[in-house]
């Protein structure tokens, strides 16, 4: 330590020894009553001081301590909530987009049954059912046609890059037609809504 610093410091510690030494006389001759004043106007100042200066920094203190404590809870899961956030993201980019809900599943309909060559009788109106931030398009499908065209069709709509699903299948063979099936089935979608993630 510098000898100047050294020489403040025990010039400050002889003054405070001083200091508490003519306390204690003027008790001893005049007891508590020089004191009164002094302690009546201290004490108020000092729990004002610790109250306004103390307090405010144990509520910063708490709350910090609550944030570490937040923190370390998240990065506990960081990687797996980067690791399913990756995979709703990959599952999104299935899905169709939603300006295209009206004559999208119509579309694929259309499109998927004349590819494998099998004929579509009837189509229902489409139904759609919000559920959370996104909508379920479904569409009910009738046609004739053999179980080899079917079954092609089947595949193609299962194995779709863009999500479909068929919900609901009924299948009847038809009398005098060899191989021949009436087919009822339920082709559904989903779009998200507002982001949906």
């Amino acid at each position: 330590m510098p000898p100047q610093i050294a020489a403040l410091i025990e010039k400050a510690t002889a003054y405070f020894k001083d200091l508490f030494a003519n306390v204690v006389i003027i008790y001893g001759e005049k007891g508590i009553e020089p004191f009164k004043r002094p302690l009546i106007i201290a004490v108020p100042s000092l729990l004002i001081l610790y109250a306004g200066i103390y307090s405010p920094i144990s509520g910063k203190l708490s709350k910090t301590v609550k944030s570490i404590a937040n923190m370390t809870v998240v990065s506990n899961y960081a990687e797996e909530y980067d690791g399913v956030k990756t995979r709703v993201t990959a599952l999104h980019r299935r899905l169709p987009l939603l300006k295209d809900k009206d004559d999208w599943l119509s579309y694929i309909i259309n499109n998927s049954a004349k590819t494998t060559g099998v004929s579509v009788e009837s189509q229902s109106a489409q139904r759609e059912t919000e559920i959370g931030s996104y909508l379920v398009v479904s569409r009910e499908v009738s046609t004739v046609t053999t179980y080899h065209k079917m079954g092609k069709w089947l595949a193609e709509i299962e194995n779709s890059p863009i999500f479909l699903v068929i919900t609901d299948l009924n299948m009847e063979r038809m009398e005098g037609g060899a191989g021949t099936v009436k087919v009822t089935l339920n082709i559904s979608t989903v779009f998200p809504r507002g982001g949906g993630l």
